[in-house]
Order: C-alpha cells, then sequence, then structure tokens
C-alpha cells in the first residue's frame, strides 16, 4: 500500500475515533443537564439533613422526626422570601427603565424570561432542553456571549447556572447518574 494512503487512512480513522469520543462525551454532559432537577419535598429535605449530620441508628429516627417537623417553616419562609424578592426585582426593573438602551431592556427581557421557562421547567418536570444559556457549553462555552473575562455578566442568569452545577455536583457525590 502506498505511504500516502496509508497516512490518510490514519488520519482519517483518528478523526472518526475523535468524533466518536466527543459524542459519546457530549451524549454524557448532556443527559445530566437535561435531567430536571429534583423537587424540594419534605423527604428530600430530611435526607439532606440525615447526610449533613450523619447520625448514628439510635439518632436517626429522631432526627428524621424533628427535621420534618421544622420543614413546613423552611418552605413557607423560602415562598415568603422569593415574592419579597421579585417585588424588589420588579421595582428596580421598573426604576432602572428610563436609563437602559433598548438593548439592554431586550437583554433584561430575556433573562427573565428563560428565567420564568426554567422555573416551569422545574415546576412542571417536564424533559424540555434548557436552551439560550450561552450556547452548548454553559457559561462562556461555545457559542457563548461571554464577556472578556470568560463570565456571561448576566448576574440573575447566572445564579440558576450555579444552581443547577451544585446539583449536578452533588449527584456525582453520590455516585447517581
Amino acid at each position: 500500500m502506498n505511504i500516502h494512503l496509508k497516512t490518510a487512512a490514519i488520519l482519517l480513522a483518528t478523526l472518526i475515533i475523535g468524533m466518536v469520543c466527543g459524542a459519546l462525551i457530549l451524549g454524557a454532559f448532556a443527559r445530566d443537564r437535561l435531567q430536571p432537577p429534583p423537587q424540594v419535598t419534605r423527604e428530600r429535605f430530611v435526607e439532606r439533613w440525615v447526610r449533613m449530620v450523619r447520625p448514628d441508628q439510635e439518632q436517626l429516627q429522631r432526627i428524621r422526626e424533628v427535621v420534618g417537623e421544622h420543614e413546613p417553616g423552611f418552605r413557607e419562609n423560602y415562598m415568603r422570601h422569593r415574592q419579597e424578592m421579585q417585588v424588589l426585582v420588579d421595582s428596580l426593573h421598573r426604576d432602572l427603565e428610563p436609563i437602559l438602551t433598548e438593548t439592554q431592556l431586550e437583554r433584561i427581557k430575556q433573562i427573565r424570561e428563560r428565567r420564568e421557562r426554567i422555573r416551569e421547567f422545574r415546576r412542571d418536570g417536564d424533559r424540555e432542553p434548557r436552551r439560550g444559556r450561552n450556547g452548548p457549553g454553559g457559561r462562556g462555552g461555545p457559542g457563548g456571549r461571554g464577556g472578556p473575562d470568560g463570565r456571561s455578566g448576566q448576574g440573575e442568569g447566572d445564579r440558576a447556572d450555579r444552581q443547577d452545577g451544585d446539583r449536578s455536583e452533588e449527584r456525582r457525590n453520590r455516585g447517581v447518574n
């Protein structure tokens, strides 16, 4: 066989192997990102505390009871806090509106819509993928709108990305795929 033909065959095989490996890796990351985040239920709240405390067998049942009794208060406080924060954010947006350009207002509108879609996704638990997060690679990844420091500068959207990353890391630490 000709040396040029062998070289071309080796390069082609290397390219194909690289494409297959890349597709497998991308699929693994996509599968993790497309899973709906776990709903915070009483059981999850209690189990999170059990994992943090690591009680012995004698303590386990009593700790579950005590934490379970406090869960409704945490949930109520969280929901009240979210509503109060939303009022503040709405007020801020109204006050900024006369100052900002059309492009800046459109950017804020897109971020708010994306947050609402994420909130609906979490509430409904459907399997629709979340798009519009600075491209396929996440913050500052390929197709991203990141600034010179690699950050997106989107504020509110960044918080959702961090929370999703924290959940993914938590699943990896527990060995859940």
